[in-house]
């Protein structure tokens, strides 16, 4: 058994014992949940690593959260369960360990005694991941308790939401690639607060080479000189049946906008994502990435 040990302070335990309540679902409950929701790209064969965070949204009052995550262990293991910062600085781990053997992980954290509690959307966890094979494997959060800041302490009602992982292929596989222009910026030099718009925005023309209808977007990743990422924007999904184009007029455009946050060169990397099981969420990445660059400046 494979066991990563942290420190454990057995007197806040008691600050998040209790009976989980599951709320109503609904636009303002309060929700931990695996994000991305998906993580679907054959590209993560044996031996890649990815990354998964828990996010909670929509608490108040929140000073501790705990959640055990099971996954396929013959597909995946659990590398490291690091801190997403949520309580800032102030904050005890009394329970990070890894079970590998028995396909789950535990993790239990408090805001330091007499900080303030948090309120609003925040990350719970980074978890890294190695795939160990060519599969599936559903992120099951579990044994889940967000305690708030009362004495004692009270369980919030909240909703659970799982995560998903593949890195097999779709027996039917659509393929979208770029045409024409392919992808490129609103403006090549664009000058910061002078042009007539605050964002350079980002296009891209893509086209269904394949032999089924689906539904895609692209996701523009954009980094500064450094590599430092900046941003990750996609375009609304569209549905593109077999050989269609979209994005090569102006009435039908597939752009996003991108607010450049200081001078300098950035580069972006475009890539389709395509629809391969009918939900119309466009969730498997296309081979194809189209790579351009714009400088920003200051006009004088």
């Amino acid at each position: 058994m494979k066991m990563r040990k942290a420190l454990i302070l057995p007197l806040i335990v008691s600050m998040l014992l209790g009976i989980v309540m599951i709320g109503p679902v609904g636009a303002q409950s309060a929700t931990i949940g695996v994000e991305p929701s998906s993580k679907i790209d054959p590209l993560l064969g044996p031996g890649s690593t990815f990354t998964v965070e828990i996010w909670v949204r929509n608490v108040a009052n929140l000073a501790g959260v705990e959640f055990k995550l099971g996954y396929a262990t013959a597909v995946l293991t659990a590398t490291e369960i690091e801190y997403g910062g949520i309580f800032g600085e102030t904050f005890m781990i009394w329970m990070n360990e890894t079970y590998d053997d028995a396909g789950y992980l535990h993790l239990g954290i408090s805001e330091w005694f007499g900080e303030p509690a948090f309120t609003g959307d925040g990350r719970v966890a980074i978890i890294h991941f190695t795939a160990d094979s060519v599969g599936e494997s559903v992120l099951n959060l579990y044994g889940t308790i967000l305690g708030d800041a009362s004495v004692p302490p009270e369980p919030m009602s909240h909703e659970i939401l799982d995560g998903y992982f593949s890195n097999e292929i779709p027996p039917t596989l659509p393929s979208v690639v770029f045409a024409k222009r392919r992808a490129w910026p609103e403006h090549n030099d664009y000058h910061i607060y002078k042009d007539e718009d605050s964002s350079n925005d980002l296009f891209a023309i893509v086209y269904n080479d394949g032999t089924v209808d689906t539904v895609v977007k692209v996701v523009f990743t954009v980094t500064d000189k450094n590599g430092v990422p900046i941003a990750e924007i996609e375009t609304p999904a569209i549905s593109l049946p077999v050989g269609a184009m979209y994005g090569d007029t102006k009435p039908n455009r597939l752009k996003v906008a991108f607010v450049p946050p200081a001078v300098g060169k950035y580069y972006v990397s475009a890539r389709c994502f395509a629809d391969t099981d009918g939900d119309d969420i466009p969730e498997f990445p296309m081979l194809e990435i189209e790579t351009f660059s714009f400088t920003v400046k200051v006009r004088k």
